[in-house]
């Protein structure tokens, strides 16, 4: 893994060579964990006028995802047989997402992904990696066979990387576009016993060449607070009965009586991530003594460490599910109760992780597999402080999971690994930290800062205050002419969806109720929005994508009632209404705003 120093470093490599980055007019390239190759062909994404002739009532969601399919078949010349849907879920408002890969010879090609949103019996919207003008919609394909077995793509992975087989996931054939045509390979994972590297491979089942791949670790330079506090400083509370009945259902806490559930599984850990000390409670009170002045591997900051991980990882389990990211739309659950999705994934949370420091991350691989959050001890200060207990740093690990699980569908794993919807994952990781530890008193133009606890510094560590507040951050989409690290793209990011939020809040009020996502008031809605946003929008998808995303969600969920007050936001920042992907500033609005 890489510190944090080290990632400024090889940020300000990034920014010497890529001076403005822009996407390839037919593929987004980019070298996943800074060497191995990654190419997706350019996602398009539509939205789909009404015919006039859509039902009044809600469909069945098998009735919807035949739909989609007839849909995609259609749009892209394909035949039924090429085409298979991996995974699919109805949200709130009705809409069933449905996504899907081209298929060859049986086989997936894994980087051709499509996907439909159906509402009221109609698709409204559509995004696909091929098809396009660009590329032909029935490519070429070799046959489905190979000068090396699986084993000898195995061993030669493991060799040419120098990460170690990942045996707990099965290998399996599949067909990928390499940009120069497409290959057979075999599809399997790396990762080390630290888990600082955790990637999918595709291997040319001939060559033995890696021509594809996705980085599962997800890191973060930037901490914030606890719910709605944000830093230990500002004292503890004991919050009793916290857990949502319909989010989970049989509580938080196993019959262990440790910080071990069915959505999250908190503790210290050695350092090849075997648990070794869990946070402890007493007649079912998790009890903790934080003392500021000890250091952070004393057992009382660890046992406050533990639970106080537990409950946020519980809390956003338990708010996002009202949004949408439930069981079917792949969340995060060892036992999914036999609401659909797969199983087995509950978050493991690494307290105080021993294999780095001044930094925290997160990997996700796709659907059924754990995900893992390391938190580590920042080591400015004397003694050091633990990324655990400013609350925004795990809630901004955990919102990677959701990004990378709704991005594209929970059955990929590959949609957020280009420069840009990498950095877009960074900000929507902030700003759903912004969104948990809101206050009613805030306003428009409050400062928030973002990790000034754990570098005991008030600058924090963005480049700036989050506040829509251009003389405090002046932040635009032509930003990104000379932002190119990740983190620095999430930044701009932000600032667009903080608008948006702030226009939503001044007309719709707050609400200190997230739970009740039917809820009108602004801030809710511009979760909804964002969430929504995120099951509609391609895989690696552009700003402009995403921005178009969410103006959908507004669609769907609520009549397009909020239209101008998103697209007042993106114009404010830049990304108006004849934004393009070049990054220039336009601040004009559609017709009727």
């Amino acid at each position: 893994m890489r510190t944090f120093a080290a990632t400024l470093a090889l940020a300000a490599a990034a920014t010497s060579v890529l001076a403005a980055p822009a996407p390839d007019t037919a593929a987004l390239h980019r070298r996943a964990a800074g060497k191995l190759p990654f190419f997706f062909p350019e996602s398009v994404y539509e939205a789909v006028p009404p015919s006039g002739k859509a039902s009044f009532g809600k469909v069945s969601e098998d009735k919807a995802v035949q739909i989609a399919t007839d849909f995609l078949v259609a749009k892209l010349g394909i035949t039924a047989a090429d085409f298979k849907v991996y995974s699919s879920f109805t949200d709130a408002s009705g809409t069933t997402h449905v996504y899907g890969a081209q298929q060859a010879n049986g086989l997936r090609i894994a980087n051709h992904q499509a996907a439909a949103h159906v509402q009221n019996g109609e698709v409204v919207s559509f995004s696909s990696s091929f098809g396009t003008s660009q590329q032909p919609t029935k490519p070429k394909v070799p046959a489905a066979s190979g000068k090396l077995t699986v084993a000898d793509a195995i061993a030669k992975a493991a060799k040419d990387t120098g990460i170690p087989h990942h045996k707990d996931f099965a290998a399996v054939s599949e067909y990928v576009n390499t940009g120069s045509g497409i290959v057979f390979a075999h599809k399997l994972q790396l990762r080390d016993d630290a888990k600082a590297q955790w990637v999918q491979v595709w291997v040319d089942a001939n060559t033995g060449a890696i021509v594809h791949s996705a980085d599962f670790v997800k890191k973060a330079s930037y901490k914030v607070v606890a719910l709605p506090k944000m830093k230990p400083t500002q004292g503890f509370t004991t919050v009793a009965n916290p857990e949502n009945a319909a989010a989970s259902p049989n509580g938080w806490a196993d019959s262990t009586g440790t910080t071990k559930g069915n959505n999250v599984d908190v503790a210290k850990r050695t350092a090849s991530e075997v648990a070794q000390t869990y946070g402890k409670s007493t007649n079912g009170v998790f009890d903790s003594a934080w003392n500021s002045a000890a250091a952070p591997s004393t057992a009382a900051n660890i046992q406050a460490s533990a639970v106080n991980l537990f409950y946020i990882g519980n809390v956003v389990h338990d708010i996002s599910y009202q949004y949408g990211f439930t069981e079917k739309a792949g969340n995060f659950q060892k036992d999914n109760l036999g609401k659909g999705g797969k199983a087995n994934d509950a978050v493991v949370i690494s307290v105080q992780d021993s294999n780095g420091t001044d930094n925290a991350d997160f990997s996700t691989p796709a659907d059924g597999q754990a995900p893992l959050m390391r938190m580590f001890r920042f080591t400015s200060t004397t003694p050091n402080r633990d990324g655990g207990l400013e609350n925004v740093i795990p809630i901004h690990e955990y919102t990677h999971g959701i990004s990378n699980r709704l991005t594209g569908g929970s059955a990929t794993g590959q949609c957020l690994e280009t420069i840009e919807a990498g950095g877009m994952g960074e900000g929507w990781s902030d700003f759903v930290g912004l969104v948990l530890t809101a206050k009613s008193t805030d306003t428009r133009t409050t400062k928030i800062v973002v990790g000034d606890y754990v570098v005991n510094s008030s600058a924090g560590i963005r480049s700036a205050p989050y506040t829509t507040d251009l003389t405090v951050n002046s932040l635009k989409y032509s930003s990104l002419k000379t932002r190119n690290e990740v983190h620095d793209i999430g930044e701009v990011w932000v600032e667009m969806l903080w608008e948006v939020y702030w226009n939503l809040v001044d007309k719709k009020g707050f609400s200190t109720d997230l739970y009740n996502a039917k809820s009108t008031a602004g801030n809710v809605v511009a979760l909804q929005l964002v969430i929504g946003g995120m099951m509609n929008q391609p895989c690696n998808p552009t700003i402009i994508q995403a921005r178009d995303a969410i103006l959908k969600a507004d669609q769907t969920f609520y009549g397009g009632k909020f239209k101008c007050d998103i697209w007042k936001g993106f114009a404010k920042r830049g990304a108006g209404f004849s934004a393009t992907t070049t990054k220039t500033d336009k601040t004009d609005l559609p017709s009727g705003c």
